[in-house]
């Protein structure tokens, strides 16, 4: 999986050590599910490549028709003999050259897959790319192919994105590599590849005649297929055939004239009324197990910047360090700017969004339980999770379920994923929190205290030389000199996070002439009003807003700080205090969630919500800015603390033992068995209120538009009360918008518009 940011255009898939391997079971597939179709001619070692990544799929239920095309040069034929050899599954078709067209149709004759992959034998295909073409296409019946984002390499290095969505303007132009998996049917329908287009274009013509018989495809966003541009390439073929995609477009077009007026539409169906649950897997793809350690699935939210993510990865880093095997799925359509990371651990990562529609997500999921033979499942912040796990626990009895909580939310959903923990107790073995608060905070709720068990999350801890090191470097970066004091905050801009208060405090400091530095690190969805309010209350040249930085960056930041603010409206143990912590950086934080359960009071100053929250802020700032022998006393305190409680590998050592403690609870306390009948109803039942609640989502989406759009026509109004003018013409400013977000204080605009009407 590859950093879009950072791409390494070296890092290949037929090149790359797998942090695991897929090995087929011993089960046999009543069907094939994928034919890849590769002309061969003449094919340099280049095809070793291609050979390990079609190896490599997460997908094994394939067979390969490798159509050599009359190869004279006999070293490619015995390089192609000796690959065949190395796998049952590749047979070879010798034929007299006829052109590419004209090989695809002879490997498609010769074929029995359900699914057709077209692959070049010298491009190359990343670990899941079968297995998500074949369940996009399972699971999205309206499309007859799909192919994915590419990621071009060689004498030319670039990243494309642009696919099947142009529709009808491929009528004009051709719109990225070949490759792609296919209906079968649709394949024999459109009437296959025309052999007579012997120079190229061959693939430009076969999308057309697809159009023509009625059919269309998808482009996966995400990057798993590796197209490769080589100077004496297919495009570089064209040039020097004088064979132009312009003369070729013209030929398109009149052999297509038409088609532009009843161009195939297909569009991503949404959810229906308690729309039917498909239940059985058409993908057969029987896994062996592994055969040095536990197999897990983690059900995440997403793959972002944040503590619990970061937890996340840690723990798959240690599992798999350990030779246990990964399974990740994320069940939020967002940007997993993360992923990269998590596939350094794991190949095995699905976006659920990206390829199933979400009624599929209940029979995806029970498919990778049995295709990877899973023997747990840790649920952690995916609400939809939780609510499939009653048809999840029924059709995969053998399995331990756990969750993962780190914090109450309690502004929504009356406390967030650990009420859902409490909620589906019952289906779980085990519920693991971060904090004996939450622990506690649970049971308050009705949950079963015995079946909680607390598992601190930890870090790295960085050797007392680079700190040292990484404090000098940042702060000569960023021109701060050694003996400034540096206030930093990170963490995601959000409400949680109280970015208003943050910017109090700092003014708060600036306005008693306190002399500091401070650091903001993160982003969200409330920075645009944090930057406001910085340049409000005139604190830019004081204090350096640096937006979303890598982790590690994020670390070196923290290391070269003193003091780290963060005033949250609640958290868990948040990881961003471990890591400061352990820098020897000395927090003034938020006295909530469990917190307490690592400040003491000679490390950190902990302030409780209230009235003069601000003031003691500022107190504690004040004291530590003007008493540098205190500021290294709790310095070396909080080192002391993160180095006997926040140990990487007792994190993992622990996790383990609470997973077989689940199992335990398995075998020796099971839960009462649910059919998987009401499991299946349970989670239409789920699907039913998602699709309501996006429902409503839209509707008051709908109504702030036509709020806005009556304001502004009442502000034109002569009669219309000047105090009512003035708050209409500051609604439509930043700083108005940043306030109405605030819940606290929507509540109480809303009692007094109420009190207003009457």
């Amino acid at each position: 999986m590859i950093n879009c940011l950072k791409t390494n255009f070296l890092d290949l898939p037929g090149c790359r050590i797998l942090p695991r391997n897929y090995k087929r079971g011993m089960k046999t597939c009543e069907h094939i599910d994928v034919s890849i179709i590769t002309p061969y001619y003449n094919t340099g070692e280049l095809f070793v490549e291609t050979f390990v990544s079609v190896q490599a799929q997460s997908l094994q239920n394939w067979e390969w028709i490798i159509v050599d095309d009359g190869s004279p040069d006999r070293e490619s034929v015995m390089r192609l003999d000796d690959i065949a050899k190395k796998d049952s599954r590749i047979k070879v078709i010798r034929q007299v050259n006829g052109g590419t067209a004209a090989a695809r149709n002879t490997g498609f004759r010769n074929s029995k897959g359900r699914y057709i992959c077209l692959l070049d034998h010298d491009d190359m295909i990343e670990p899941t790319y079968l297995e998500k073409c074949a369940w996009f296409l399972d699971s999205n019946y309206e499309f007859a192919f799909c192919n994915s984002y590419s990621v071009v390499f060689g004498e030319q290095n670039f990243l494309w994105t642009t696919g099947f969505e142009r529709g009808k303007e491929f009528l004009h132009a051709n719109s990225g590599p070949p490759i792609s998996v296919v209906r079968r049917t649709a394949y024999a329908e459109c009437g296959g590849f025309d052999e007579s287009i012997r120079v190229l274009y061959e693939d430009w013509d076969f999308w057309l005649a697809m159009a023509k018989a009625g059919h269309w495809g998808y482009t996966i966003p995400e990057f798993l297929q590796w197209y490769r541009k080589l100077g004496s390439g297919r495009y570089e073929q064209i040039l020097q055939s004088g064979y132009v995609n312009d003369e070729f477009a013209r030929v398109m077009q009149q052999k297509y004239e038409g088609l532009d007026k009843h161009f195939p539409e297909p569009v991503r169906r949404q959810l229906q009324p308690f729309e039917t649950i498909e239940v059985n897997s058409l993908v057969d793809n029987p896994l062996a197990a592994n055969p040095s350690g536990r197999r897990i699935m983690f059900i995440v939210p997403w793959m972002v910047t944040g503590g619990a993510d970061r937890v996340n990865l840690d723990l798959i880093e240690g599992l798999t360090h350990k030779g246990h095997e990964v399974t990740v799925c994320a069940t939020l359509l967002a940007d997993h700017c993360w992923e990269h990371l998590f596939s350094n651990f794991t190949p095995d990562i699905f976006v659920l969004p990206n390829i199933l529609h979400v009624s599929d997500y209940p029979r995806f999921l029970a498919y990778l339980i049995q295709s990877r033979q899973i023997d747990t499942v840790v649920i952690t912040g995916s609400t939809i999770g939780y609510q499939l796990l009653p048809y999840l626990r029924a059709v995969s009895p053998g399995v331990a379920f756990v969750d993962l909580c780190h914090v109450e939310e309690p502004h929504w959903l009356n406390g967030g994923h650990p009420r859902f923990g409490v909620g589906y107790q019952d289906v779980l073995d085990l519920n693991i929190v971060i904090s004996q608060y939450l622990a506690k905070w649970m049971e308050g709720r009705g949950a079963d205290g015995t079946r909680i068990k607390v598992m601190y999350a930890s870090i790295r801890l960085a050797q007392a030389t680079r700190l040292a090191e990484v404090r000098d470097q940042i702060r000569a970066e960023l021109n701060i000199s050694a003996d400034m004091p540096v206030i930093v905050f990170a963490g995601r801009i959000c409400e949680q996070k109280r970015p208003e208060m943050l910017v109090e405090i700092l003014k708060a400091a600036s306005d008693q002439s306190l002399i500091f530095r401070s650091l903001i690190i993160g982003d969200g969805e409330l920075r645009e009003q944090l930057e406001e309010l910085l340049k409000l209350y005139h604190l830019t040249a004081n204090v350096q807003m640096l937006g979303s930085v890598s982790h590690q960056r994020c670390i070196d930041l923290i290391i070269a700080s003193d003091i780290l603010l963060m005033p949250s409206k609640y958290e868990g143990i948040s990881i961003v205090l471990m890591e400061a912590m352990a820098a020897g950086v000395i927090p003034v934080v938020a006295n909530v969630g469990g917190t307490a359960e690592l400040v003491s009071p000679d490390a950190g100053v902990l302030i409780s919500h209230g009235e003069n929250e601000v003031q003691e802020y500022l107190d504690a700032i004040r004291r530590l800015l003007s008493n540098a022998g205190e500021r290294q006393q709790m310095s070396k305190q909080c080192k002391a603390l993160a180095a006997s409680k926040l140990s990487w590998e007792g994190m993992v050592e622990n996790f383990l033992a609470l997973l077989d403690e689940a199992h335990r609870y398995r075998i020796d306390h099971p839960r009462s068995l649910m059919s998987p009948g009401l499991g299946r109803e349970l989670a239409s039942l789920a699907f039913e209120c998602k699709r309501l609640d996006e429902i409503v989502c839209q509707l008051w989406s709908t109504q702030d538009q036509l709020v806005t759009a009556n304001a502004a026509l009442l502000a034109k109004s002569v009669e219309i009360p000047e105090l009512a003018r003035l708050t209409i013409s500051l609604s439509q400013t930043r700083l108005a918008r940043m306030i109405v977000r605030n819940q606290f204080l929507k509540a109480i605009g809303k009692r007094l518009l109420k009190r207003l009407s009457y």
